[in-house]
């Protein structure tokens, strides 16, 4: 009774222990599933009930099922080969009945004879019958086996022998006459084994002779002087079976087969069956393995490439992207073609397999996850971009770890940098309301697709405010990038004005109201060129990869100075002495400013474009329905042009010339007013204001229908000084922010 209570006591103690543990489980799943903070508890995993966030256990995936129905398919197949087969590869025996029969047919004549009832040659013609029916030397016989030898057994087979033996004459005759019965004959050395005595000794009889112990040219070989020269699967030993033990105790025959012709036969055989299982076993295991690498190896090895060629350039993503799909467009051409090419299908699907497979299948769980690799990496290169990448390969070459750092440190780098802004985006907003993310996409379409085009990358967008980059990573292509970024500006403000798109809102009735019957979408544009810290800012919750330094806060202002004057793209110094000799000369100098962000002068620069005299791309029939297949064709477009930009042949000054857009915004502006400008300008530097004021009121009416900016801004500042340059003017302007911002 006590140890039944103790037992008692540790059921409760086990049940109760397996009640809090199931709850606890239950406890923590749904905290986990709730989000809540979950006990810090590092065994928590082990505490999942089945079936939790991290079981392994569930419905069966598509590759699973896919792969289990196409090794159970071919496991049939290779089943069914083997059945049909293997019959006919096995050596098929003829049952020893004449054998058999024969044996005890014998035994009765000679025990006939021996008691007097037969005479002998009744006796004699029933063994050499025997004999000739198995004979060996003509193999005509019944098929089982090749008689070579007898002899006789027992305690009184001594004195049987001799009375069993043949006469001569009788086993002469029954061999002339025995071709009529097509059971052929036997060479006269063999003959004579059958009168000649019993002599040869061996362990199943006391007396016993050999038909082959004598070798015969061309006929016998190799000599048998006794059963135990052959092997055990080549010799079989048989004795008649319908008598007692005491007779046979006391005599009986005994009779020796030759089955080495059975036994090669069967090896060959045997070696066929053995190459064909062979055969079998390796093309078995060549298409498991196949099916293997085709549904799980190869798309993992894809994928591990995939992601270590995001690792190494994020960039890439996107060409992935448009890759895999030109893969999955040209897949389905191939199937559409071969649905219309029956035959050819029906053979494919018998080849491969699919036959008894179901049509439309969805995708495998592995070529989902390739496809989510590559659309995440191009998420990441859409919203890191360029100045992400660095983020986003060292975080992917941690490999030995799940977890993410995404405060990378940063790295400096030198760079063309551009701000484009969009004008009057307050009042747009506050009439366009939702559509305004309308707005600034179509606005940004322009100008990340030119940048792009130009060898550019776009970085953050902050509403009205564009931030992009020209990367210089070799210092010897830093003048063909500058001479790309100013062109990639000019080339922005034209297709701006030229977009059928943008022009929608010229007669939008709240943007008229609010700014004016000639209000149109603009930017303003600025360059700098400078170095930069590339990286991630921001905290763990959230991070934006862009840049940081005094140089994009001098671009900024220099967005800012188109305001001041009058003009939409404004370049510094530096861009320019980056430049091409041929693309400086479509810049005109307009002011030397210190400026916030800069200790030293600095040198201002303007593109003079006249984005009033551009007509808007006259509407034409869209020819094709935008969809994926569209989108690929455009992007692949771009890359195209993209390239073509990048050629030795290349010369972005030359668009001024032959950009419909920029050649119609630089007629206006003649060598005359460039001239007449340049020596107001000098004037200005040298401390000459009132020679200057002439010069720049001049200039500042000098276009037709429009008034030069720049002449405006220069005036209005000698204007404060009275026309009276400082003492100490050594023409360099100080530009206060609050100069700048009251433009």
């Amino acid at each position: 009774r006590v140890v039944r209570v103790l037992r008692l006591v540790r059921v409760l103690k086990l049940y109760k222990a397996y009640y809090e543990a199931q709850a606890r489980k239950k406890r923590l799943t749904q905290q986990m599933l709730q989000g809540e903070q979950v006990e810090d508890d590092w065994d928590w995993d082990d505490t999942l009930p089945d079936g939790g966030l991290n079981s392994g256990h569930g419905k069966e995936s598509r590759v699973g099922r896919k792969l289990s129905e196409m090794t159970t398919r071919r496991v049939i197949c290779l089943v069914l080969a083997m059945l049909i087969v293997l019959p006919i590869l096995h050596s098929d025996q003829t049952p020893r009945f004449s054998a058999d029969y024969g044996a005890e047919h014998v035994r009765q004549m000679f025990e006939l004879y021996d008691e007097g009832q037969v005479e002998q040659d009744q006796y004699e013609e029933a063994m050499l019958q025997y004999a000739y029916y198995h004979n060996w030397f003509s193999r005509s016989g019944a098929g089982f086996g090749y008689l070579f030898g007898f002899g006789m057994a027992g305690a009184e087979a001594d004195s049987k022998m001799e009375k069993a033996r043949l006469r001569r004459s009788t086993v002469e005759r029954y061999d002339a006459e025995v071709y009529v019965y097509q059971l052929g004959s036997m060479p006269q050395q063999a003959l004579e084994n059958f009168w000649m005595p019993w002599e040869l000794k061996c362990n199943f009889c006391q007396g016993c002779t050999s038909l082959l112990q004598r070798e015969i040219e061309g006929v016998v070989d190799h000599s048998v002087s006794c059963y135990d020269e052959l092997r055990k699967a080549e010799r079989l030993v048989l004795w008649p079976r319908w008598v007692n033990d005491t007779a046979k105790e006391r005599w009986n025959f005994v009779f020796f087969f030759d089955l080495r012709e059975y036994t090669h036969e069967d090896a060959k055989f045997n070696l066929g069956i053995t190459a064909y299982i062979l055969v079998l076993l390796v093309l078995g295991s060549f298409m498991f393995s196949l099916d293997a690498n085709n549904l799980v190896v190869q798309p993992v090895e894809n994928m591990m490439k995939r992601v270590e060629a995001i690792r190494d350039n994020p960039l890439i993503a996107l060409k992935m992207a448009d890759e895999e799909f030109r893969m999955e467009e040209a897949a389905r051409e191939r199937a559409k073609r071969q649905r219309k090419e029956k035959a050819l299908m029906l053979l494919t699907e018998l080849l491969t397999m699919r036959f008894c497979g179901a049509r439309g299948e969805e995708p495998m769980e592995t070529v989902i996850l390739e496809k989510t690799i590559i659309k995440l990496g191009s998420l990441l290169v859409l919203g890191f971009g360029e100045a992400g990448a660095n983020i986003v390969g060292a975080n992917m070459r941690g490999s030995d770890t799940a977890g993410v750092n995404a405060m990378v440190p940063g790295r400096r780098i030198n760079a063309i940098i551009g701000i484009a802004r969009v004008k009057d985006f307050g009042t747009a907003t506050q009439v366009l309301q939702a559509r305004i993310m309308t707005f600034v996409n179509q606005i940004a379409e322009i100008v990340h697709g030119i940048v792009t085009e130009f060898h550019g990358a776009p970085n953050k967008n902050t509403g009205d405010t564009f931030l992009v980059v020209w990367r210089v990573n070799d210092p010897e292509l830093c003048s063909r990038q500058a001479s790309m970024a100013m062109a990639a500006f000019a080339s922005i403000l034209g297709h701006l004005h030229r977009s059928r798109t943008l022009a929608i809102y010229r007669t939008h009735p709240g943007l008229q109201f609010r700014l004016g019957s000639d209000y149109r979408v603009n930017l303003s544009l600025g360059l700098h060129y400078g170095w930069a810290i590339e990286g991630a800012v921001g905290t763990e919750f959230k991070i934006d990869a862009s840049y940081v330094s005094p140089h994009v806060s001098i671009t900024v202002t220099m967005e800012k100075m188109t305001r001041l004057y009058g003009v939409s793209l404004l370049v510094s110094q530096g861009v320019v002495e980056q430049c091409v000799k041929h693309m400086v000369s479509m810049c005109r100098l307009i002011d030397r400013v210190i400026i916030a962000g800069s200790t030293a002068a600095m040198k201002i620069y303007c593109v003079d474009l006249d984005w009033a005299s551009v007509v808007v791309e006259p509407a034409r029939p869209l020819m094709m329905t935008w969809n994926s297949r569209s989108r690929y064709k455009a992007r692949q477009t771009l890359e195209a042009a993209k390239a073509a930009k990048w050629s030795p042949d290349f010369d972005a000054a030359l668009l001024f010339n032959t950009d419909p857009a920029i050649s119609v915004m630089r007629q206006r502006y003649t060598v005359q007013f460039f001239q007449l400008f340049k020596m107001g300008y000098q004037n200005y530097s040298l401390g000459e204001w009132m020679v200057a004021k002439d010069m720049l009121e001049r200039t500042q009416y000098i276009l037709p229908g429009m008034e030069d900016g720049p002449s405006i801004g220069l005036l209005r500042f000698m204007e404060r000084h009275g026309f009276d340059a400082p003492r100490d003017w050594n023409g360099v302007r100080l530009l206060e922010p609050k100069t700048i911002d009251e433009a």
